[in-house]
This record gives C-alpha cells, structure tokens and sequence, in this order.
C-alpha cells in the first residue's frame, strides 16, 4: 500500500474517475453544449453496432496492430541483430536508428505528407525516374493505397525503438551455448530460431502488448495526414471518436465509442499477457 499510495494518488483522480464518467456519459444523447441530457441506456452502442464507418475504423485498427507488429518489429529485429556485431560505434549508430522514435508525430506525419504529395513529393519522382511511373498515385487520396501509406509513416517511427529493446536483450545472450550449437553443427538460421528468438520472448511481449496498444490509440498521424479521409477510407476508431464527440456534435455517441476502444484495448492486452505467462 505504501508503494501504491503515490501511483494511486495520480491514478485515481486523472484516469480511473474520468474513465467512470466516460461511461456514464454514454448512456446519454448530448450535443456537449445544452444543459439537458436525454438518457438513452446502450442505445449508443448499439448505434455503433450498426454504424458502418464504425466497422471501417475497427478494420483499420486490426490492420495497424497487424502492421506494428511485423513491420517494425521484424525490421527491429534484424538492425538489432547487426548492431549486435558492431564492436566500435555501437551506441552511434543505436542514437540514429532511435532518432525517428523522438521525433513528434505531428511532425512525422507533416513530413511524410510531403512525401506522399503527387505533384512535389520524392517518393513518386523517384518511381518516375525508375521507369515506375505506373506506380505514381496520389498515395493519400486513393482509398486503397492511403491506409498502408500512412501505416508505413508510422512503423518508421516505432522500428527503433524495436531495434534499441532487442539490443539490449542481445546483450543478455549466452554466449556459451551459440557458441556450442555451432560446435554441433547449427547454421546462423537455426541458432537464430532455435536460440537467440526464444530468448528475447520477455522483449517481444512488451513489444507486441504496446503495440497492439499504440495500435488502438493511434490518432494523431492519422488526423495530421488525412484527417480520416478520402471517405472515412483511413479512418480508426480514436478519429472517429473526436470526429462524433467535437465536430458532429454527438458527445454521448463518441463517449460510447471511446468506452469500446478501452475495452478491445484491455482485452487484447489482457488476451496476450494471459498467453505469454501460459507459455
């Protein structure tokens, strides 16, 4: 009690209360403005059952966990791997690959914006130039192509921070038994399964549990970039929710959708430390 006091003295006030309102303003149809609030029990949640947009932005966060996950963390795993073998400069090149990691997102999605841009951005010039110029579309304009754009953006900035964790599990490897399975005749991949994965599994379930909850949450990149849009095509369920609560005026509506987001967040959190502690 003494060591959770503190934690609870910030936890109480700034999370768990706010969290109890939120759900109970959900049970109410309310613009955030008027003094009267129209009780509506689940109906909003039930609205959100029914809500196709709603269906889009869970989809589009299933392929963000999906993407954060093997994305970065494979690329991770592999620039980790590399470093490992750097005897001088080691930390150098650690603080450049973080760097992205730093940056704001606000900026990060500024920046590949211009990146993305049809008309001045590098990324179709240099197809252009390639002879690829097929491939040269206005990458957040296309309903298709603007989900993994900005999918792209932002495993860049997550990738490392996956390469500094696995590092440092590296670093904690027994060298003994590599060195023993290579006396008996492993090749690199199959120290490399059957060794150096399994003992960074205590850093790759915290990697996967944040994210899967960076996933859930991810907002700002997304409205800095395209705002939701062409046609809710990039939408997640955090733009969503700001969209109902703060520009069409359906505060209820938004709360119950941030109670829905709280809960798959939990859940899928809870789901893969159960799993992890099993194994």
């Amino acid at each position: 009690l003494i060591f959770l006091g503190p934690a609870a003295l910030l936890y109480v006030p700034f999370v768990l209360k706010p969290l109890i309102e939120t759900f109970g303003l959900s049970l109410f149809a309310w613009n955030g403005v008027s003094t009267e609030k129209a009780f509506v029990g689940l109906a909003n949640y039930k609205q959100a059952l029914g809500d196709p947009i709603f269906w889009i932005s869970l989809r589009n966060n299933l392929f963000w966990v999906v993407t954060s996950i093997v994305l970065p963390m494979a690329t991770g795993l592999v620039i980790a791997v590399l470093l490992s073998a750097i005897k001088r400069g080691q930390r150098i090149y650690s603080g450049i690959f973080f760097t992205p990691v730093v940056l704001s997102l606000i900026i990060v999605g500024l920046v590949w914006g211009i990146i993305y841009n049809p008309l001045i951005g590098p990324l179709n010039r240099l197809l252009r130039t390639v002879g690829l110029g097929s491939l040269a579309i206005g990458w957040l304009g296309d309903r298709y192509a603007v989900t993994p754009a900005i999918m792209v953006a932002g495993a860049w900035t997550f990738f490392g921070f996956c390469a500094v964790i696995f590092l440092q599990g590296l670093r904690t490897l027994d060298r003994e038994q590599i060195e023993a399975a290579t006396i008996d005749g492993a090749g690199p991949f199959r120290r490399f399964r059957k060794i150096i994965v399994p003992a960074l599994s205590d850093q790759v379930t915290l990697l996967v549990v944040m994210s899967i909850i960076g996933s859930f949450k991810v907002f700002d990149i997304v409205y800095v970039m395209t705002k939701g849009g062409p046609d809710h095509a990039s939408e997640v369920i955090a733009t969503y929710m700001y969209w109902q609560s703060f520009m069409n005026g359906s505060l209820g509506y938004g709360a119950a959708l941030a109670v829905m987001l709280t809960a798959v967040v939990a859940g899928a959190s809870l789901a893969m430390m159960a799993l992890r502690e099993r194994d």
